[in-house]
């Protein structure tokens, strides 16, 4: 208990110091701005109806456009372009504690980033939202259309599409809500452990460029027809959802993905030169 106590300790105070930190700022006006770039043809296409939706569906439909996907992570990337975090005290923090209490800090702020970058996201969507929406259950009139939109007629004339009838038949939109929720935050999770594990033993330019290669892997992949083998493509619940738990499978799958890359950065954190890595910075 002792080392987790240190651990949430260390990631209070890196927090606290990249929080006020002008990049960590821009990265979320970027994701933000990149989320609302979609976020206006979807809601353009709403007002055109006439017809309300649910305040949560933009999250939802904006959280499975493909091209939303693909640009919203250089946000994130933004947000955590400094990892592995080592500042010039460093000696001081290992001195008090240890380089597993560090690293497990390190991974922690890693995953409270994530949950903090989606929920900003979340939350401006549902705040736009509410100025067309309604609260409930219900999904709506305007997704049901783009979800039956077979012959991508309104994705060709809004500029979005949402060809997932199957997400609508599966959940009412609170439960697709809070899956896009959880499998964002957990690939912005995943990206962001890979960065900070690249980082460990090599220059930061080629970690950005080996997360930025499986982005575009990805996206390429999933624009061939291969989504079930594209992390990104995964990481959108409407590609999962079969009816028989094949949401879970991803999810897990991103997790199994999470732990194994822990276990590595747990394994580098302790052979890592820090006074390298400390003037460096």
């Amino acid at each position: 208990m002792g080392r987790i106590r240190q651990s949430f300790c260390m990631m209070s105070n890196i927090f606290r110091e990249e929080r006020r930190d002008k990049r960590v700022i821009m990265g979320f006006i970027l994701g933000v701005a990149l989320f609302g770039y979609w976020m206006f043809f979807f809601l353009r296409y709403v007002q055109e109806t006439g017809e309300p939706v649910n305040v949560l569906e933009t999250f939802i439909v904006i959280g499975h456009h493909y091209k939303n996907m693909l640009f919203l992570v250089l946000g994130w990337l933004l947000v955590i372009a400094d990892a592995p975090f080592i500042k010039g005290n460093i000696y001081f923090i290992l001195y008090r504690s240890s380089r597993k209490s560090w690293n497990l800090g390190m991974l922690f702020y890693i995953m409270l980033q994530a949950f903090l970058f989606t929920a900003c996201i979340a939350l401006v969507s549902v705040a736009v939202s509410s100025i067309w929406g309604f609260w409930g259950a219900m999904w709506s009139s305007p997704v049901y259309h783009l979800a039956m939109d077979r012959t991508n007629q309104l994705g060709v004339k809004y500029n979005i599409t949402f060809p997932w009838e199957t997400v609508m038949q599966s959940m009412a939109a609170p439960q697709a809500f809070a899956l896009t929720f959880l499998f964002l935050w957990l690939y912005f999770v995943f990206l962001g452990v890979l960065l900070y594990v690249c980082n460990l033993f090599l220059k930061e330019i080629f970690g950005a460029l080996i997360v930025f290669g499986v982005q575009l892997s990805g996206y390429l992949m999933q624009q061939d027809g291969y989504g079930g083998v594209s992390l990104m493509a995964r990481a959108m619940p409407g590609y999962s959802i079969d009816g028989a738990g094949g949401e879970w499978k991803s999810a897990l799958l991103f997790v199994g993905l999470i732990t194994f890359l822990a276990l590595a950065s747990l394994w580098l954190a302790g052979r890592v030169d820090f006074k390298d890595m400390a003037e460096g910075q």
